[in-house]
């Protein structure tokens, strides 16, 4: 009968041990931070919003895309119902009316959409929210890697790894230090992400985009070389180490705010053009949430309307882009020149 007692007692001893386990092993997979507080993009001296992948990004200031704006744009001209005609002098518009790079980057029941017309005013916003967390942490160094001159917060791998981390990482295409391509695989097996660290000068986002379709073919051929296929694998000293970028940042459009089109029957000039960018990437995974919001009058010059919603070592430019896995084109897009959106100790 003793003996009884102990074995049951020994048994709930492990599961309590094994459930002890378990619990510590998902609290070490759950990030100790949420998306931090919204700043206004004002307060960031190196860092703007591009509207497009086609449009210009420069090589001394961070640049950030995410699709909700042309998501918002596309609602807009959905509740026109008509062709535009913008004037040429309106450059960012005409590119955004242009863009069809947002075309099938998300599923429909990835992100939603609203549009209507009350009187004269036509609205429209887009939304989503993605959590894209790796299956096991990677690594997280403090004050190791120097980018731009200072030291900053980062995560990674060595070729030393355990297995389980070396699956989430993979070597796209690799020519040296400075040229390379990696991929990133989170749990949804339908979303990638991918960083581009390159010497090449490209003039947009979907430049580079172009650029990585074309060398990750290459690695595709490299792969198949047993002389090359050292490039492919993280193995002994090799060592895989990216910043950690934490940001919240709203603004508005001013370069779209005010500009004048017009449709056969109407005259409308675009009074609210405004989005908000959150983005975490670090060593447990990415999460991503994006807002945009449009709103156009047909009488702008009578009226008054500001509304706001309610509320491997990459120590030098990269691009940073999260898609899915079917898409040619990502939803989110990141060109980091410089320390001002990256976590510090």
């Amino acid at each position: 009968m003793q003996r009884n007692n102990f074995m049951e007692r020994t048994h709930i001893s492990i599961l309590i041990l094994l459930l002890m386990t378990s619990l510590n092993c998902k609290r070490d997979l759950i990030r100790d931070t949420s998306l931090p507080d919204s700043k206004n993009l004002s307060e960031f001296k190196k860092t703007l919003f591009i509207p497009t992948l086609e449009h210009n990004i420069s090589y001394d200031t961070n640049s950030i895309y995410c699709a909700t704006l042309l998501f918002a744009w596309d609602e807009i001209r959905k509740q026109i119902d008509a062709p535009l005609n913008i004037p040429d002098e309106h450059i960012d518009l005409k590119l955004i009316n242009q863009s069809k790079t947002f075309l099938n980057v998300l599923k429909d029941n990835e992100y939603s959409v609203t549009g209507k017309v009350e009187g004269n005013l036509i609205t429209a916003s887009a939304e989503f929210y993605k959590s894209l967390p790796f299956e096991h942490k990677l690594d997280s160094y403090n004050n190791s890697l120097m980018f731009d001159g200072e030291n900053v917060s980062s995560f990674g791998l060595t070729g030393y790894s355990k297995d389980k981390l070396l699956e989430i990482i993979k070597i796209l295409y690799y020519k040296n230090d400075e040229n390379f391509i990696i991929k990133l695989l989170p749990n949804d097996e339908e979303h990638e992400i991918i960083l581009f660290k390159t010497s090449t000068k490209f003039n947009s986002i979907f430049e580079m985009i172009t650029e990585i379709e074309k060398l990750s073919e290459i690695g595709k051929t490299e792969l198949k070389n047993e002389k090359l296929v050292w490039k492919y694998s993280i193995i002994g000293e090799d060592v895989v180490e990216i910043p950690k970028i934490n940001f919240n940042i709203e603004s508005n459009y001013n370069s779209v705010v005010g500009n004048k089109l017009s449709t056969v029957d109407l005259n409308l000039e675009i009074i609210s053009c405004w989005q908000k960018n959150a983005f975490i990437l670090d060593e447990f995974g990415a999460e991503i949430k994006s807002k945009s919001f449009f709103a156009l009058s047909t009488s702008a010059e009578d009226e008054e309307y500001n509304p706001k919603p309610k509320k491997m070592f990459f120590d030098k430019p990269f691009l940073t882009l999260l898609k899915r896995t079917d898409a040619k084109n990502p939803y989110f897009g990141l060109w980091t020149t410089n320390t001002e959106l990256m976590l510090k100790e």
